[in-house]
């Protein structure tokens, strides 16, 4: 992580308005009461500004910039957060303004997921696994299934979260919000202000090793519903990343995986030709067919019979991507790259059927 991702992940742990770096002036950040507080106490100077800048803007924005006074545009950290930049000369000092971008609710119901996905948040208990690469909309349906449940559920529901990204209002269930770091050490510490609280349903940002794992397979085991993400492109990622997270306890985590796994999905947001959102996906859902298989960890044949068994509600994103670019809504070059397997897709959309 650079000093720049760093520095902005500080914004959403302290819940900041925004992030100031003048020059000659100590970086500082404001709050929505008008409270400012210094990161440190020195004075940034321009050389350290201008190497920030590089991080972010390309020598043909750097020329803008100077032609024009000031910059405007965004930037996403390594770890996801967006945010908007004004870079601008004040009285002949360097400046940059960083704001939060707004995190947008999108109702579930419009990202057309399937039917299994909705019973399964409506469930008491069982692991659900959201998935993706970096900017591929995890996020999104990670938060919009919280505001699902709490628009439609009365629970007691518990998110760990690294920063919070989104705060979540206007609900039936009522909602805690925990941060590693800021509010607790450690994952652990969580863990047990969690078993004391005793939600309905606990969702972890993400999935980032075994120790977050190991705790999402236990809550899970509890008998309570657990949400979480995990960055992984496709369904054999996800398994292929758990299995390598888990080391000498993979057939442990498979066999308690098998138990209690309802849903796996994992995709790529998409806006159409037409300006529509669409989510396309990988989609598994446990069946008492493919137990056998995940609980010995045989992540291929799981993979097999998801093909085989796609009347049954079984998706893997390549025939979605597949049908978008025979109907003209996405561009053959666009699902190339936002294929999990290039070459399989290549195949499918050769074939005639």
């Amino acid at each position: 992580m650079n000093i720049l991702d760093k520095i902005l992940t500080m914004v959403f742990q302290q819940n900041a308005e925004s992030l100031f770096l003048i020059e000659d002036v100590p970086p500082f950040l404001k709050y929505k009461d008008q409270r400012t507080k210094n990161i440190i106490d020195d004075k940034i100077d321009r050389e350290k500004i201008d190497e920030i800048l590089k991080i972010f803007i390309n020598e043909k924005e750097r020329l803008e910039l100077r032609k024009n006074g000031y910059w405007v545009g965004n930037y996403t950290t390594s770890t996801g957060l967006p945010f908007r930049a004004i870079v601008f000369y004040q009285k002949s000092k360097l400046a940059v303004i960083f704001f939060p971008s707004t995190v947008e609710s999108i109702k579930l119901e419009s990202l057309e997921l399937p039917p299994q996905y909705v019973d399964a948040l409506n469930k008491n208990k069982g692991l659900i696994i959201i998935a993706g690469p970096k900017k591929s909309g995890k996020t999104t349906i990670f938060n919009s299934s919280i505001e699902y449940i709490l628009e439609n559920r009365d629970v007691l529901l518990a998110t760990v979260e690294d920063f919070i990204e989104k705060e979540f209002y206007k609900s039936r269930g009522i909602v805690y919000q925990f941060v590693v770091g800021k509010d607790y050490s450690t994952i652990r510490d969580v863990l047990s202000v969690i078993r004391r609280l005793k939600p309905d349903v606990v969702a972890i940002q993400e999935i980032i090793n075994y120790e977050y794992l190991e705790i999402a397979l236990d809550l899970s085991l509890s008998g309570l519903l657990v949400i979480c993400t995990i960055n992984a492109d496709g369904i054999i990622s996800v398994f292929e990343k758990i299995s390598g997270m888990s080391g000498d306890q993979k057939q442990n985590v498979f066999r308690y995986l098998s138990m209690v796994l309802e849903i796996v999905i994992s995709g790529n947001l998409f806006t159409t030709t037409d300006g529509n959102l669409k989510y396309v996906y990988d989609f598994y859902f446990n069946d008492p067919e493919f137990v056998k298989f995940l609980s010995q960890a045989d992540i291929n044949e799981v993979y097999l019979r998801m093909v085989e068994k796609r009347e049954k509600g079984y998706r893997v994103q390549e025939y979605t991507l597949r049908a978008l670019v025979k109907k003209g809504l996405i561009k053959e070059e666009e699902a190339l790259l936002k294929a999990s397997r290039v070459n399989d897709f290549k195949r499918i959309l050769a074939s005639p059927y």
